[in-house]
């Protein structure tokens, strides 16, 4: 009579639990095949990404806010897939061209940004062919450097963020 009771245990939780294991591994195989596209913005110390999208048109815009504790005239903005491998300036793209559109999509230099403060870049991003390309709905991923200046110290190229997007 007990090892009846027992068997009936079994047979009824045990296929629960069998039921419930592949549920769960179903799902687990639907969800990760479909997320696979990571999005992520990580910035450098003293910045912050608020926003960041890139569009078909192949411009960034990214939201950066400073927090470096002093205001930083803005003298320059990259976007680029690489980083150059003997400094930390990107492989392509230039942050000293001030008005190329060719590098930068209706950005103008000078702007300063206070700590606590954030700037709305539109940039075009390159890779080692020009003009970065892209799939929409795919993931692009890359880089921002900014050559700024702060008060009493002179200029600095700083990559501050490293980000991946889906293309919309």
């Amino acid at each position: 009579m007990k090892l009846q009771a027992a068997v009936d245990f079994l047979s009824s939780y045990g296929l629960a639990m069998v039921v419930m294991i592949m549920a769960l591994i179903v799902f687990y195989l639907f969800t990760s095949s479909t997320n696979t596209q990571s999005v992520y913005c990580n910035p450098a110390p003293g910045f912050s990404c608020d926003y960041y999208s890139y569009n078909s048109m192949g411009v960034l815009t990214i939201r950066l806010s400073q927090a470096l504790g002093t205001q930083i005239t803005i003298e320059g903005a990259a976007c680029s897939t690489q980083q150059n491998y003997s400094t930390d300036t990107p492989a392509y793209g230039n942050v000293y061209v001030s008005n190329g559109i060719g590098y930068y999509a209706r950005y103008a230099p000078g702007n300063i940004v206070y700590s606590s403060g954030y700037y709305i870049f539109y940039l075009y991003c390159y890779d080692a062919v020009g003009l970065a390309q892209f799939q929409v709905g795919k993931p692009f991923s890359g880089y921002v450097w900014l050559n700024y200046s702060i008060p009493n110290y002179g200029n600095q190229v700083q990559k501050v963020a490293t980000f991946s997007v889906l293309s919309s």
